[in-house]
């Protein structure tokens, strides 16, 4: 059951609701991210 949540967080909850809030502070703040190709960050472990 703990894998199973830890794949659902890293595959569907991080990069859609990451994304959604990069949609949010955009329309907050009025203007788009100087990066925002360049915004990731890889959750899932390097030793498999």
């Amino acid at each position: 059951m703990n894998k199973l949540l830890k794949k659902l967080y890293e595959e569907i909850w991080v990069p859609y609701f990451g994304r959604i809030l990069m949609l949010f502070s955009t329309w907050i703040e009025g203007e788009e991210p100087v990066d925002k190709d360049n915004q990731t960050f890889d959750l899932r472990d390097k030793e498999k």
